[in-house]
């Protein structure tokens, strides 16, 4: 039972449950010496310049953070300073308001901190434009809005200074997390029965889709604060670390034997179990792991796994002189038993790393991170302005909800019908898929806040009791945003209808018209992403799958071309595992999207088949990085063969110039008896067949895309 300390501390490093602490301690600032000072409107206004700050705030160092901070609090100064000088000359204003949507979504294209800042900018001036009617002079909004957003981000800037690297410990914990729940998943594969390992398949891609993403971020987080010619231990400490989970999240995605068979040849052994038990051990060993991380704590590995597997590989000795295992069996076996102790050894690691103090000597000198490469601006000015990309579509199909938004608000004379605009803001998405789950939490979230918000202003009518309730809806909003977005809304609706209640001078019940506003705005956000260039993902399944093929063929040259007295972990050798599970994932996820969509069942069905296909040679790919310096290796016409086949399909379906008719890739007969000898035939016979697939379905995807074009 953890203590209390313990309990407070962990609460104290949860990344969401901080991030809303902060939050509200820049309120219950604002808001309590408004309420001092008898200026509770001006307070609350105060209060949403606040909200719409943290929700375009970006993780970086000090530094750029400041910078950042300044070119924000400009544009939140311009943008709401244009909102008041033009609200009131509609002709103009409607004009000025689609065009600047446009732009402010194009921005996102300059990396995530334009993007937020875009979206931030939006926020605050629709912000503006719901309180204009209740703003006593010019200069009242400009100022409260950009001030409380000031305010926050000079709070968030001191605890930075003062925990400069705490950002990157919550993002780090996750990527263990989410590995502990990979292994977890992994693991029923050794005690489900067949029937079962579909939907356990289809889990463990989402498990996998969270763990590329997050190791993903918390490489951009690693690259925004390293520096040439400047040593951190600390900063050295978490770099190893994110290695570290890097290499076990390939030893967890690799696959030596097929689940089936293994289920079959080893009906009834206790060899099975022994298999899933320690897999299980070793997914909450790395929980345990992210949360020593988390809280700063040094991480135990403890002896038990290392028990285990000493039982484990007698157990297996033990079962074979039973029951005389084949050499097909008993080699993939042995090296799935060495992969597990590969990942306890990197645990054990984990274990000096996070000792304190941190040792002189971290063994991350000379390590660097793949860095993107910085496009010229004209090249990324004629990506942008293309109708085919993703964020020249997002920004028509706003600016048109908008549009068409500020029409109804003029036309119908809505002094408050900026909601409407607020909502498609929240709910119009770059995807399909994305807005309609957005559509039905948004609606569900806002109706169920609006039926709380009636017996909670009857209840509650005093200031003191509403602003006690507005600062816990703004609490609990920031730490279900990121993880349940309908708590998220239902919470924020209840803030913004109190935050209403108490900075204006209207009192009467506003519920059933923000009610109606958020219908309005759902609704327009719904017919812009079906009918304005509907981003159908399965548009994009011919490049994606080009995409992943040539990725896995680089992921491939790349364990071909390891030397035994190369550095495992190289530099390039990381970037092309990245590659192959970054296209790993949006396979994945397209598959996802398309489940949603208007598609016939047999573009499902072949999404499916490519996804689950690429991801069991991406599988068998890892099996080959991981064993790659223990003599595991395909002799180099193998490889050729496999890459030639994947690059051809790449290339005709990047090009769109038709796959040829090729014959399928001959599997290897009996070559050699050594184990690593009996592994890697067993994976190039494997991966022929997937790759055979792989090219048939490239072929029927590429005849379907070019029968039916896309609109």
């Amino acid at each position: 039972m953890p203590s209390f300390s313990q309990w407070l501390r962990r609460i104290f490093t949860d990344s969401h449950f901080f991030f809303a602490l902060k939050v509200m301690l820049a309120m219950a600032s604002l808001l309590l010496g408004g309420w001092w000072l008898e200026q509770v409107p001006a307070a609350v206004t105060l209060s949403l310049g606040a909200m719409a700050g943290a929700l375009s705030e970006i993780d970086h160092r000090p530094g750029p953070r400041l910078a950042q901070l300044a070119v924000g609090l400009i544009c939140f100064f311009g943008a709401v300073t244009g909102v008041t000088v033009l609200i009131d000359i509609p002709w103009l204003f409607g004009p000025v308001l689609v065009l600047s949507t446009f732009c402010l979504i194009l921005a996102g294209a300059w990396g995530q901190a334009a993007g937020k800042l875009g979206f931030g900018t939006l926020l605050v001036s629709i912000y503006a434009m719901q309180g204009h009617i209740d703003s006593p002079h010019f200069w009242y909004q400009p100022l409260l809005l950009t001030a409380g957003a000031a305010w926050y981000g000079i709070l968030s800037w001191l605890i930075l200074v003062l925990l400069p690297y705490k950002p990157v410990h919550e993002q780090l914990a996750q990527c263990y997390f989410a590995l502990s729940r990979y292994l977890l998943a992994k693991s029923r594969f050794f005690d489900s029965p067949d029937e079962l390992h579909q939907g356990l398949r289809h889990q463990l891609a989402q498990l996998n889709i969270q763990l590329v993403n997050n190791l993903e971020l918390t490489k951009q987080m690693l690259n925004r604060r390293l520096r040439k010619n400047k040593e951190d231990a600390e900063l050295a400490r978490l770099l190893d670390l994110y290695l570290l989970v890097q290499s076990m999240h390939e030893q967890a995605a690799s696959s030596h034997y097929s689940y089936r068979q293994l289920n079959h040849a080893l009906s009834q052994a206790e060899v099975l179990t022994g298999y899933q038990v320690l897999l299980a051990e070793l997914g909450e060993a790395c929980y345990r792991l992210g949360l020593a991380i988390l809280t700063h704590r040094p991480y135990d590995a403890g002896k038990r796994i290392g028990w285990e597997l000493s039982a484990l590989r007698d157990q297996l000795d033990y079962s074979h002189l039973r029951r005389h295992y084949s050499a097909e069996l008993m080699s993939p076996l042995r090296f799935l038993t060495r992969n597990m102790a590969h990942v306890h050894q990197a645990l054990l690691q984990a274990q000096a790393l996070t000792a304190r103090p941190p040792a002189a000597d971290t063994g991350s000198a000379g390590i660097e991170l793949a860095r993107p490469e910085q496009q010229p601006l004209g090249e990324r000015l004629r990506a942008l302005l293309n109708p085919d990309a993703i964020l020249f579509r997002h920004g028509v199909r706003l600016s048109v909800c908008f549009a068409l938004g500020y029409a109804m608000i003029t036309a119908f004379e809505l002094e408050r019908g900026y909601w409407i605009l607020l909502t498609s803001l929240f709910v119009c998405q770059p995807s399909f898929s994305a807005t309609r789950q957005r559509l039905s939490e948004r609606t569900l979230g806002t109706l169920a806040g609006i039926v709380a918000a009636l017996p909670l202003l009857w209840l509650f009518p005093s200031v003191e009791s509403q602003l006690v309730i507005l600062l816990v809806c703004a609490f609990v909003f920031f730490t279900q945003v990121r993880v349940h977005y309908s708590w998220a809304v239902f919470f924020i609706t209840l803030f913004v209808l109190l935050a209403f209640n108490l900075q204006g001078t209207e009192r009467a019940p506003v519920l059933l018209p923000r009610l109606l506003d958020t219908l309005a705005g759902c609704a327009l956000a719904y017919l812009a992403v079906w009918y304005i260039w509907p981003d159908w993902q399965r548009r994009h399944l011919p490049q994606l799958l080009a995409g992943a093929m040539r990725a896995n063929a680089g992921y491939l040259n790349a364990i071909s071309r390891h030397s035994p007295g190369e550095h495992k972990e190289s530099l390039p050798y990381r970037i092309a595992r990245k590659q192959a599970h970054l296209a790993d994932n949006k396979l994945a996820q397209a598959w996802q999207n398309i489940r949603v969509e208007p598609v016939s069942r047999h573009w499902l069905n072949a999404c499916f088949e490519i996804a689950y296909r690429n991801h069991a040679l991406l599988s068998y790919l890892s099996t080959l990085g991981v064993h790659r310096d223990q003599g595991l290796i395909l002799p180099p016409r193998f490889v050729d063969e496999l890459n030639g086949r994947l690059c051809a399909a790449a290339d005709a379906l990047a090009n769109k110039s038709g796959l040829l008719k090729q014959p399928p890739l001959p599997v290897i007969a009996t070559e050699g008896e050594q184990e690593q000898d009996i592994l890697a035939r067993q994976l190039h016979n494997n991966m022929v067949l997937l790759v055979n697939d792989l090219y048939q379905l490239a072929e029927s995807v590429e005849q379907d895309a070019q029968a039916h074009q896309p609109g």
